[in-house]
């Protein structure tokens, strides 16, 4: 039987090496290469795993300079909601104006509910076409009083103007609040005293008497035929003044039944 691990003379050529029996080699002898960071290593199997790993990682990081060396290209961003919001105003624009061809009306005959929201988002701060809010001395104020035709007719309560033109039977020259056109009349709007409470002067009334300015605001809000156009600047009041005293003490001042305290609001 030929002993496989032994050389022959065939095997005997310069640079051969000597066959030994497994174990029997006073050292197993591999060829060497050179790693990643430059060191010669031995090219035993149990390298082979720990060369081609490091030789995929320095691939993997090749790809990864070569990519970002290459010029950026900028990619479309997400649209901010500062260009969106004029798309959407001006997309609430032509909503009316369809539904004026279709209907002859502007909410697709849906009513006052519709017009309120409608109006609440043109005339939000963040519509860029949105009217900017006046403001108005009470000097300037007084010019609205329904007196002139050519202008429009405005009333103040708690500060916040409104353009009430669209009702001049009531608010007009002869109406029965024409008193309360051309001027802040907050308190009389409280206690119904049309005579001698035409001011905005507030002090004396109670914490739930002055919760009826802001109902009567909710109420012009909501109208759908009043709306709001801006702030009256209001001259101070004079704490040393005398508070306006109750009409009913004075006698002659007697509030419309559904302007009392408590009373209805008027008819639009």
């Amino acid at each position: 039987m030929t002993d496989v691990y032994s050389n022959t003379d065939a095997d005997n050529f310069p640079g051969a090496r000597e066959r030994t029996r497994p174990g029997s080699a006073p050292g197993e002898i591999h060829d060497t290469v050179v790693d990643v960071n430059g060191k010669r290593v031995s090219n035993k199997p149990a390298n082979s795993a720990i060369l081609a790993g490091q030789k995929a990682r320095l691939e993997r990081e090749e790809r990864q300079r070569a990519k970002a060396a290459q010029p950026k290209t900028t990619k479309p961003q997400a649209q901010s909601s500062s260009s969106i919001l004029p798309k959407l105003f001006l997309l609430a624009i032509f909503i009316p104006l369809l539904s004026h061809f279709f209907t002859g009306t502007w909410d697709f005959e849906m009513g006052p509910t519709v017009r309120y929201h409608v109006r609440k988002v043109w005339t939000h701060p963040a519509n860029p076409f949105a009217p900017e809010l006046q403001k108005f001395t009470a000097v300037q104020l007084s010019r609205y009083d329904g007196t002139d035709p050519k202008l429009p007719i405005y009333l103040s309560i708690g500060g916040e103007i409104y353009d009430v033109s669209a009702n001049p039977r009531m608010y007009g020259k002869g109406g029965a609040y024409n008193m309360m056109a051309g001027r802040d009349a907050s308190r009389a709007f409280i206690t119904g005293c049309f005579q001698t409470h035409l001011t905005h002067d507030l002090r004396g009334l109670s914490e739930q008497e002055l919760k009826g300015i802001t109902s009567w605001q909710t109420f012009f809000d909501k109208n759908e035929k009043y709306f709001k156009i801006g702030k009256a600047i209001l001259p101070p009041i004079d704490r040393n003044s005398p508070i306006p005293p109750p009409c009913n003490v004075q006698g002659g001042d007697e509030a419309p039944a559904h302007h009392k305290k408590g009373g209805k609001k008027p008819t639009k």
